[in-house]
């Protein structure tokens, strides 16, 4: 290739590197986003990540003790329920224990964990059993062809 291919492919190669640190959410420009995780009715938690400039601060109420930084970025805890944001250093907890104790123990938790059981013999098992037999028969092959079943 020529020289002026080669300072093509470079110049391409730098201004796609500045482009994806400039406009990107990457490493280098954490601070110009907000993250924010939602935690969900059905126990699932949403993070979403909105910049700065961007985001509807009129949504939720927000506490400004309730912000806090995770990895880099300032974050806010909020619930699919509630309007305002949450305490993440709150460590009191909302739920009685023997509530939380007979929720464990009931018949669907239960029943949920025993679905869960793994398969005796699933697909890792079947590709594994296929290779040794493949190493198996690579081995054989190169034991004939290095003469080795031959009397000659």
């Amino acid at each position: 290739m020529t020289l002026t291919l080669w300072i093509i492919l470079a110049s391409i190669l730098i201004i796609g590197i500045v482009v994806y640190l400039v406009f990107k959410r990457n490493y280098f420009n954490k601070y110009k986003y907000i993250r924010l995780v939602t935690y969900n009715e059905d126990m699932t938690e949403s993070i979403k990540y909105y910049k700065k400039q961007d985001f509807d601060y009129d949504s939720i109420k927000i506490n400004p003790k309730h912000i806090y930084n995770c990895k880099g970025y300032v974050s806010i805890i909020t619930t699919s329920k509630a309007a305002e944001s949450i305490n993440p250093i709150d460590f009191e907890s909302k739920y009685d224990a023997n509530l939380f104790k007979t929720a464990i123990k009931s018949k669907h938790i239960s029943e949920a964990f025993k679905s869960m059981q793994p398969k005796k013999f699933d697909l890792i098992m079947v590709l594994v059993f296929i290779s040794v037999i493949q190493l198996l028969a690579i081995l054989y092959l190169l034991y004939n062809l290095l003469g080795g079943g031959t009397v000659a």
